[in-house]
């Protein structure tokens, strides 16, 4: 019983739930008296159903919330560490468009911005951002200045890679200069940046 009880506690720390977590704690407090009562009515056949009921239902409720932890944990997988990882490669739950968040990277400092934004983010969350390119950080808060999204919204989280990033930024940006017919030295300039719109997603 005593492991019965380290796998509820467990449950309680992994908990999905404030529902779960009194649910756990009322039923050990069942277990806990009926084994006094049984001590001495050792033969209370309504007092042992009682307390086989309450086993069944602290383990029912550790599985289920260790379950929903493990599930939890599987989809905050390494994104974008390997290889870059695409929103539309997965099935996406929901996305925070009401919570959009922005921030920027200069391309004269880009592994360095990248990797203290992404030391920056949440450990438990998984996010899609955007990416668009800004010859000028001058012209960012001006309306109808030029912007190019440079890539389709990708999914990272604390394990992604800075260096893959400013690789997949850096092959993305000479792509939109042999696409746009454009002169290398736009992305060359000390004060071209990347915008990047990021938010909290969940996955299915």
């Amino acid at each position: 019983m005593f492991i019965l009880f380290i796998l509820a506690l467990t449950a309680l720390f992994y908990h999905v739930s404030t529902i779960d977590q009194i649910q756990v704690i009322i039923w050990i407090l069942l277990y806990l008296v009926t084994n006094f009562i049984i001590g001495f009515h050792p033969f209370s056949f309504k007092w042992n159903i009682i307390r086989v009921f309450s086993i069944i239902m602290i383990l029912y409720i550790t599985i289920r919330n260790i379950d929903q932890s493990i599930y939890i944990t599987s989809l905050l997988m390494p994104f974008s560490q390997d290889k870059i990882h695409f929103v539309h490669d997965f099935d996406v739950k929901s996305i925070k468009f009401y919570d959009i968040k922005n921030s920027l990277f200069y391309l004269k400092n880009l592994t360095l911005d990248i990797t203290n934004f992404i030391n920056n983010l949440n450990e438990e969350d998984n996010y899609w951002i955007s990416l668009s390119f800004y010859p000028d950080i001058s012209v960012y808060n001006i309306d109808g200045a030029m912007q190019i999204y440079i890539c389709d919204p990708i999914l990272i989280n604390k394990d992604s890679s800075p260096l893959l990033l400013t690789q997949f930024i850096n092959d993305r940006l000479n792509v939109m200069i042999d696409f746009y017919y454009l002169d290398d030295s736009i992305i060359n300039s000390k004060d071209s940046i990347i915008i990047v719109k990021f938010t909290e997603i969940e996955l299915h």
